[in-house]
């Protein structure tokens, strides 16, 4: 999703304490490490057997992000947004992936075109665009 937002870039209003930055910055030292998924699913892991919950774990996590993507002055604000943004939904993902689950979701990008017939049928059958795909998948896969 393009940002379109004039709106300057600014990481939370609340950062992470001292203890988790340090924690975090242990494990991820630098942006580089963030786009490591090895090392990501390894840090989630191991703030995991601290007992972080999971949504406190990813809040942490995408501070701890925008911390390092604010530094980034070759970024202008949009793609420092668009980033964040990016992190947030992989580090969701990721943090709920592995968890014992009996479901995974699948992040799947679709053409414009596609989306607004998706909306269509979705609308026509009352349902949300989602649960019409869902509806879909599991049709074809019988």
């Amino acid at each position: 999703m393009p940002v379109t937002s004039a709106a300057a870039f600014e990481c939370p209003t609340k950062p992470l304490e001292a203890a988790d930055a340090a924690r975090i910055k242990l494990l991820l030292p630098n942006g580089d490490a963030f786009a490591d998924v090895s090392r990501l699913n390894a840090a989630v892991d191991d703030l995991k057997t601290e007992g972080v919950l999971s949504a406190i774990l990813i809040d942490k996590l995408i501070s701890a992000f925008c911390g390092e993507v604010a530094t980034e002055s070759c970024l202008s604000d949009a793609a420092k947004i668009t980033a964040v943004m990016r992190f947030a939904g992989r580090v969701a993902r990721t943090v709920y992936a592995l968890q014992d689950a009996d479901e995974i979701i699948l992040d799947v990008a679709f053409p414009p075109s596609v989306v607004d017939a998706l909306s269509e049928r979705s609308k026509a059958s009352g349902v949300s665009p989602d649960s019409w795909i869902r509806t879909a998948v599991d049709a074809a896969l019988q």
